[in-house]
Formats: C-alpha cells, structure tokens, sequence
C-alpha cells in the first residue's frame, strides 16, 4: 500500500506513504476524520486543499505539544517529516492529491 501526493494544478509527484509510515499516522488522520468528516483512505484518491493541509499541521503541533516525542523517536520522526512536507506544500499555497492504491 502507498499514498501519493502529488500538486492538484499540475500533477507533480510530492512525495509518499508507504504502510508503515501511514501506521504511525493514523492516530493524527483519525483526528481529522473527526475534525473535518474527511477520511484520508490508503485506498483512495482524493483532494486536500490547502484549509484542510493546515488542520492537519494544527493537529500535528496538538500532538506534538502534548506527546512524550521520546517515547518512539521513529514514530515522531515520520510525524514530523510529514508535518514539514505538509508545511512545504501549504507555504507554497498547493492543494494537493492523494492517490491511493
């Protein structure tokens, strides 16, 4: 399994999910479930615009600021990659696309 990220505009390859990394998400993407109504299926593709890129960086610093980070440094390294990926794309004002398997 793999979730691609990819600019809405132009199609451009971002980055990826793999399953592991989508594990140690779950818990955050759960949250946003919650937050939004949105799912961010593995197994679908869908659009995250930039609004919804930016809940999930509030949700990300939520966790992070209430979290013992040291507890499991690998799972806190995906979390924050992926809080400076979405950072990256949300400064640059691009809505993206998940693309799912």
């Amino acid at each position: 399994m793999a979730l691609d990220f990819h600019r809405l505009d132009n199609s451009d390859y971002l980055f990826g999910l793999d399953s592991s990394k989508y594990t140690m998400l779950e818990e955050l993407l759960e949250t946003f479930q919650h937050w939004t109504g949105l799912a961010i299926d593995p197994y679908a593709d869908q659009r995250l615009s930039l609004d919804h890129q930016k809940v999930l960086i509030r949700i990300i610093d939520d966790y992070v600021a209430k979290t013992d980070l040291n507890r499991d440094k690998l799972k806190t390294t995906v979390i924050l990659e992926f809080r400076g990926l979405l950072s990256y794309t949300s400064n640059n004002n691009w809505d993206i696309e998940l693309l799912g398997d």
